[in-house]
């Protein structure tokens, strides 16, 4: 496929816009505060992360180079990630379990996506940013993995109800 650092910045923008939409999926059918509210906050993020991308598309937009022949392997990754995720979310009953470990994979391969695009950018300021957004895909990585290992670790206080209001209850206060 040919691209241009036009191209690359609109794949990075669908990629972020199908992260946000998936975890405003969950956020809307998780019954603990607390996990939804963790879902919205990395909603948040991939939105900022598109407005980030878009931005960059803008500025460079005058900068563009000459379309080049590249094979971006990531994107199919992409895709069957982004078909578990949906399969995941139409299921009856949400098995959180399963949902975060489709989530973590979604964000390594988010991360690999930014890192290949970034090998093909026309100039240092795009692979930056590119790179600048692949640690950050790191960062929610890391950010689900923390949850994952409390909800495995806890499962009879973290998957209940219980739990949230456990966590509103204990004072930190000594």
């Amino acid at each position: 496929m040919e691209v241009t650092d036009r191209e690359v910045f609109e794949i990075a923008v669908n990629a972020e816009i199908k992260a946000k939409e998936a975890y405003e999926k969950l956020a809307s059918i998780t019954r603990s505060d607390i996990i939804r509210d963790e879902l919205l906050f990395l909603a948040r993020e991939e939105n900022r992360h598109r407005e980030i991308v878009e931005k960059m598309a803008e500025r460079f937009q005058s900068e563009e180079g000459t379309p080049r022949k590249i094979e971006v392997s990531t994107m199919g990754e992409f895709k069957v990630i982004a078909e578990k995720m949906a399969e995941a979310i139409k299921k009856p009953t949400l098995n959180l379990d399963e949902v975060y470990e489709i989530a973590m994979e979604a964000e390594k391969v988010s991360e690999r996506l930014y890192r290949e695009l970034a090998g093909y950018a026309a100039n240092e300021k795009t692979r930056v940013i590119l790179n600048m957004l692949a640690d950050m895909e790191a960062n929610h990585y890391a950010i689900l993995k923390k949850q994952y290992d409390y909800l495995t670790r806890y499962p009879e206080l973290y998957k209940e109800e219980f739990y949230d209001q456990l966590m509103k209850d204990i004072n930190f206060n000594f």
